[in-house]
């Protein structure tokens, strides 16, 4: 381990769900996730599967450095692990502001929870103000698109921008 205490996350790419554990500082996965210096992320006790055989696992490894540009999306269990929450001093940029349903697609998968936004919230809005290449949406669950019945969730999950393809906010009238 480089630095940092090991966090456990789940990380998604098209194809794979890579089960594992990441070493974050104190600025949390985000910061991790947005360090110029680096293009790929560490993974430690890797454990991967196919997504539409999330109980089998194809391989594992102590160590695995993954693309930063290929991951989908991110699930961890606690937000406190993914950005900063805010001190005794004020709430964080991360977790100010209001709860807005959100509805994000990345590939294979749906991704439904909040996002956290002050003012009047527009899908345009959210995506160019949040920080980073990452956008966080909390209290989340991810169900694959063929398969709806596998699903994952997570207090956080962060998705990468660059991968949405579809993002909305609000209710579902379906």
């Amino acid at each position: 381990m480089k630095y940092g205490r090991l966090v456990n996350m789940d990380l998604f790419t098209d194809a794979y769900r890579v089960t594992g554990r990441v070493s974050i500082r104190g600025g949390g996965l985000q910061s991790e996730l947005g360090d110029p210096n680096t293009d790929y992320l560490d993974l430690h006790d890797a454990y991967i599967s196919r997504i539409h055989q999330p109980g089998e696992i194809i391989a594992s490894y102590t160590l695995g450095s993954f693309r930063k540009e290929n991951i989908n999306f991110i699930v961890l269990q606690d937000r406190r692990d993914g950005v900063p929450v805010g001190s005794s001093h004020g709430t964080s940029v991360f977790t100010r502001g209001r709860p807005v349903p959100a509805f994000v697609t990345v590939p294979s998968f749906e991704i439904r929870g909040e996002v956290m936004y002050e003012g009047k919230p527009t899908p345009g809005a959210v995506l160019v103000q949040s920080i980073g290449r990452f956008q966080a949406i909390f209290a989340a669950e991810a169900s694959a698109s063929l398969f709806p019945e596998i699903s994952y969730s997570g207090d956080l999950v962060m998705v990468h921008k660059d991968r949405i393809g579809i993002f909305c906010l609000g209710g579902s009238d379906g």
